[in-house]
């Protein structure tokens, strides 16, 4: 395999077991690229980098003890796709939900495209759904 692909990797495990394993917010200055275009998640992400520091912020707000777990990490050329199990508890408000104390787990898929080894492109999709399920105990908008 390519050098190059096995660094890009590695730097990704690292990079997502400090942001969200490790709540270490220097992770995001060390390994992405200040122009960082992120295809944002949620509406009121800011742009660049900064989208980074919203979510772990409302995450680790929400979920104080959350953790992930990696089950598959796949780099190609320039490209590298991590997918996790995210885990934690609501001890706190996350997204206008109060506190439930309720154990969350759910699915989520990162892929990063990374030049001179900082991450300049950044994709997620998660299972929303199931981790809003969790926690309200209801569906969530059921699609019809």
């Amino acid at each position: 395999m390519d050098n190059q692909v096995e660094k890009n990797k590695a730097i990704c495990k690292v990079f997502f077991d400090e942001l969200f394993n490790n709540a270490n917010l220097e992770a995001i200055d060390k390994f992405v690229d200040s122009g960082v275009t992120v295809h944002h998640t949620f509406p009121w992400q800011r742009k660049g980098a900064k989208a980074f520091y919203d979510t772990v912020e409302i995450f680790k707000i929400g979920f104080p003890d959350l953790k992930i777990k990696f089950s598959d990490i796949l780099g190609e050329d320039d490209k590298v796709m991590c997918k996790f199990t995210v885990t934690g508890t609501h001890k706190e408000m996350f997204m206008n939900i109060p506190a439930t104390g309720k154990k969350i787990e759910y699915e989520e898929v990162n892929i990063v495209r990374l030049k001179d080894e900082k991450i300049t492109e950044h994709w997620v999709v998660a299972d929303t759904y199931s981790l809003m399920q969790k926690i309200t105990g209801n569906v969530v908008n059921p699609l019809v």
